[in-house]
Order: structure tokens, then sequence, then C-alpha cells
């Protein structure tokens, strides 16, 4: 069986929507919308893991919206998202699910 890996970008600052906390780590409805993402791959049935892909400096924003959800380590991005995107794909490629 072939594993269907949804690859989650949240590497961004978040320097249009303004604030001190980016966008993906705002609270919507009592989640962060990151987690809100994260859930609703980790509930479809077809999708058999999650990889998140992260701002190098988010690491305590990222454990404290993901706390209690069984996830692989987050990868750090790029400074685009093309290259957040990129360095996601390249670790799924050297580490397959």
């Amino acid at each position: 069986m072939s594993a269907t890996v949804a690859l989650v970008v949240g590497a961004g600052e978040g320097q249009r929507f303004g604030g001190e906390v980016p966008k993906q780590y705002r609270q919507l409805a009592g989640h962060t919308i990151l987690r809100r993402s994260v859930m609703a791959f980790l509930d479809h049935p077809e999708v058999t893991e999650v990889q998140a892909v992260i701002h190098p400096n988010h690491h305590d924003l990222y454990q404290n919206a993901v706390r209690g959800l069984s996830l692989s380590p987050p990868v750090n991005g790029g400074a685009t998202r093309q290259a957040s995107v990129a360095l996601g794909l390249e670790h799924l490629s050297s580490n397959p699910p």
C-alpha cells in the first residue's frame, strides 16, 4: 500500500497579516490555524502521515500548536514558499514514510 503524506507548509512570518504572531499560529475558534489544518489531514482516511514545514524560529509556537498530536518532527522551511515546499519534498524523499 502506498503512503499519502500531507505536506503542511506553515513557514511564513505573516508580515502582510500583521501582528506579533504569524497567522498560522493565531487562534480560530479555540485552535490555531495550523492545528486546524493538521487535524483535517489527520482525520482524512486516505492520509497516512502529516509532515509540517515551519519557520526555523517558530519551533516553540509549533510545539504549542500541535501539542498532543502524533506527528513527525517538523522540517525547517526556507526563505520563500517555494523553497519551503522544496525542503519538505526533499525531506520526504530522503525519509520516506
